[in-house]
């Protein structure tokens, strides 16, 4: 069976809590509602997609892209600049696949079917940054690999469709990596 055949994406409340346990097991700091809720998607407008094992049937890997922490962030405070961009971005938030089931290609065929997904969505730019707690090293290649813009640690994400994504309080990350989905 092909990799991509063994992804779905996750539609409702119960099977994101399945992949909430999945993040929660994979990074040591992660927010208890790091998967939003389904009532939630009209705000956050996740693709959230998961990855179980065709033979024994268990989860082994998920991704979650949505809008920006920014964008909804102005959008909330009344702050029209971000509106135009809205639908235009998605921001790779988790990806994660289980220790057991690394090296089988899963993470890139995640990140290959959301890509798609973007795409049909009509969504051009798509972002993400890894954090320094990571394995750096094996993410840059990894972005790398699968046609991200990967920059040197340190540099700032660059202006994206004309707006600054990054939070200003926030921690700086280890490295921000972003792409250019091209229409089909």
């Amino acid at each position: 069976m092909r990799t991509e055949a063994a992804i779905s994406e996750a539609t409702t409340d119960a099977q994101r809590v399945e992949i909430q346990a999945l993040f929660e097991g994979a990074f040591h700091d992660i927010a208890p509602n790091a998967i939003p809720k389904v009532e939630h998607d009209h705000l956050y407008a996740p693709l959230v997609l998961r990855y179980h094992d065709p033979e024994t049937g268990r989860l082994a890997g998920a991704a979650l892209t949505c809008r920006s922490q920014v964008a909804i962030s102005m959008t909330m405070m009344r702050r029209p600049e971000y509106a135009p961009v809205m639908d235009r971005h998605s921001e790779l938030d988790l990806m994660a696949v289980a220790q057991t089931f690394r090296g089988r290609g899963i993470g890139g065929a995640l990140v290959r079917a959301m890509e798609e997904r973007l795409r049909e969505r009509g969504v051009p730019i798509w972002f993400g940054n890894a954090t320094r707690d990571l394995e750096t090293t094996r993410l840059r290649e990894f972005y790398t690999r699968h046609g991200f813009t990967v920059l040197p640690d340190g540099q700032p994400l660059p202006d994206l469709l004309g707006r600054s994504w990054v939070l200003p309080t926030a921690e700086q990350p280890a490295f921000f990596f972003y792409k250019q989905i091209k229409k089909g």
